[in-house]
């Protein structure tokens, strides 16, 4: 799996900057979403813990899927930090490049499969 610690261009400034306003809004909850077609799809995250972890809905999903093709995961950290090794392994599970948005220090990072 490989790591880049800026963002790609895959994430758009208008994606990034929707998707940082939703990880302020979640707070202290992680904040999901989907890039869909280059654009910024946000999701609500279902985990029963979820200011430690995210699972997207999957009415979010599916409806994201039906609107375009699904070309990476967006979440946040809220208490700060980069890739977990859960994020890695999900990673590697959804074959889809990973966005991470760490709130405290407003700095993303990206990880693919």
């Amino acid at each position: 799996m490989m790591y880049r610690s800026r963002l790609e261009d895959s994430l758009d400034q208008e994606s990034k900057r929707k998707a940082e306003g939703h990880a302020i809004l979640e707070y202290p909850k992680e904040a999901c979403g989907l890039l869909v077609d280059g654009k910024y799809w946000p999701c609500q995250n279902v985990a029963d813990e979820p200011e430690l972890t995210f699972v997207l809905n999957a009415t979010d999903y599916m409806e994201a899927m039906l609107s375009g093709t699904i070309e990476a995961v967006v979440h946040s950290h809220p208490l700060g930090g980069q890739a977990s090794e859960p994020d890695r392994k999900s990673c590697s599970q959804t074959k889809l490049v990973w966005h991470i948005y760490s709130v405290p220090d407003g700095e993303w990072s990206t990880i693919d499969p």
